[in-house]
């Protein structure tokens, strides 16, 4: 399908232009003493922890990056590309809480991720099991990373995201990975999982994220490059103005990744939206979330780098209206301007503080029929269909045509969730609402879950390692 793009060919070269002076006349932040090392060995001029950088370096740099790249599942059939024209959904990230129509909101629990972790590997729309669905508030803060790990690579057989928190967490994703695909070299020819490291916005990384961008690219692990610029508040008012802020964040990561390993695969990951002015806040259901994302799709496109933004995004405090519209128009965006890597696809609330039960299972069904809208069409004669058109003729009726029965399988989205049966039947069956069947469908995926097949010992193996976890 054709890209919606927001901007013109030579609106996105004045923003690279504008980005490249900021890099080199403002400079960024970076706190920690290696990564500045790197920099100023690679030709950029050092001032105290303010690095500049020359356009020159950018250039060559950003062209290190591959264009695409695989996630490779423990389930072969369930590799996930990323790059092209692909698009990957992938669910909630980061909700300290988490809520659903019995028990309201509340702190999550580790029991809370492993059901986010079962849902996410139920969906056939859900390509990647996700990072921190919700932090696990009931252990220790020190056993949490490796507890996610572990539930992720034993609920699901998907690809799935490793710690976003720093170099020692890092260290400890990729030795855990290894000990189910294998060693660093096999893993870096393919790897399993993506990470998720972000910039401390405006213009600075901070020494945690730093030292994890490293670690994973000498491991050659691939990581999403991430800012949240917030318009009006950490970034200019005006959108173009945030996009320079963002894109110079970005490309400093990737250019700090492209350092330590030439070829670490990266995703440009923006994420910036706008503050709500009246409480100083972020917003991410408004619409220059939508504009951000779209924007962002086309700077990764002029620098040929795979790309993340948008999700089912939205300020709303539970699943009602607002959280529908929002969720959809920040989904449509992503979708419609290619974006190829979706984080929070499914479950948030309340600006990413919240993952929800019930919203994980209808933004779900959203994921699908976006996946049908991405799929496009190819136009052949079988399609066009003229020779049915001239047989039904005038006045005529397709639903018992051959050609309907022939193709509206493949033709149509089917939605697990909709209601589209007719008001008499749809009250006799309870009357309920989209919220009370998403209820029910959640406690039913949970029911029927069935953890999938993992080699004995390779699971023998993890689980002498989560002992060494929990029982120092």
């Amino acid at each position: 399908m054709g890209y919606f793009e927001y901007f013109s060919s030579d609106q996105i070269e004045q923003i690279h232009e504008a980005t490249l002076t900021i890099m080199e006349t403002t400079g960024l932040v970076f706190a920690y003493e290696p990564a500045r090392d790197l920099l100023a060995k690679a030709g950029c001029k050092i001032d105290g922890q303010r690095v500049f950088f020359p356009k020159k370096l950018v250039e060559q740099q950003i062209k290190m990056a591959p264009s695409q790249f695989t996630l490779h599942a423990r389930n072969p059939e369930k590799n996930v590309e990323i790059g092209g024209d692909h698009i990957a959904f992938i669910p909630c990230y980061g909700a300290p809480f988490v809520h659903d129509m019995d028990k309201g909101r509340r702190h999550g629990t580790l029991d809370d991720y492993k059901n986010f972790a079962k849902l996410a590997y139920a969906s056939p729309y859900i390509d990647i099991t996700g990072g921190m669905m919700t932090e696990p508030n009931d252990i220790p803060v020190d056993h949490r990373n490796a507890e996610r790990l572990y539930a992720s690579m034993i609920l699901s057989d998907k690809p799935f995201m490793g710690a976003g928190t720093g170099a020692t967490d890092a260290k400890q994703t990729i030795e855990m990975a290894s000990r189910v695909f294998g060693s660093r070299e096999e893993m870096a020819k393919k790897p399993p999982f993506i990470s998720i490291l972000c910039s401390l916005t405006p213009l600075a990384y901070d020494d945690k994220m730093c030292g994890g961008i490293m670690e994973y690219a000498r491991a050659g692990m691939p990581q999403l490059i991430s800012s949240l610029s917030i318009a009006g508040a950490t970034a200019p008012v005006t959108m173009e103005g945030t996009l320079v802020v963002q894109n110079a964040e970005i490309l400093a990561g990737i250019i700090l990744a492209q350092l330590v390993r030439p070829g670490t695969p990266v995703v440009f990951a923006g994420s910036s939206s706008a503050t709500a002015m009246r409480y100083g806040t972020l917003s991410i259901g408004a619409p220059e979330m939508a504009v951000n994302t779209a924007a962002t799709a086309q700077m990764a496109r002029f620098y040929n780098i795979p790309v993340r933004g948008g999700g089912a995004l939205t300020d709303a405090k539970t699943v009602d209206s607002q959280a529908a519209y929002e969720s959809m128009m920040s989904m449509m965006a992503a979708t419609t301007s290619g974006i190829n890597f979706v984080l929070h696809a499914a479950g948030i609330l309340e600006g990413y503080i919240t993952a929800s039960y019930e919203k994980f299972i209808i933004d779900s069904e959203i994921c699908g029929m976006c996946k049908r809208i991405k799929r496009g069409e190819t136009i052949t004669a079988e399609k066009l269909a003229m020779e049915a058109i001239n047989q039904v003729g005038p006045g005529g009726e397709f639903l018992t045509h051959p050609h309907t029965f022939k193709h509206f399988r493949q033709e149509f989205y089917a939605p697990i969730m909709e209601e589209r049966d007719n008001f008499d039947s749809w009250t006799r069956k309870g009357g309920m609402t989209m919220e009370q069947r998403a209820n029910a469908k959640y406690k039913k995926i949970l029911e029927n879950y069935k953890e999938p097949e993992m080699d004995n010992s390779i699971r023998k193996e993890l689980d002498t390692y989560m002992a060494s976890v929990r029982n120092p």
